[in-house]
């Protein structure tokens, strides 16, 4: 086992750092959602789409 590991141990990392990344991307989607956040980050006031994009008529 031990072996396996120290074999593997670069693969192993990388595998946890891109891992770390994907779930970090999730929550922070998650809680923006959540927050009612805009994607695009500007004022949804001029947005054609805002009705869509937050569930509010002209407000951010």
């Amino acid at each position: 086992m031990l072996n396996w590991l120290n074999a593997n141990i670069g693969t192993i990392s990388v595998a946890i750092v891109i891992f770390s990344v994907i779930a970090f991307v999730s929550v922070k989607l998650i809680y923006d959602r959540i927050k009612r956040k805009t994607v695009c980050g500007c004022g949804c006031s001029q947005c054609p789409l805002s009705k869509k994009c937050s569930g509010k008529s002209g407000e951010n």
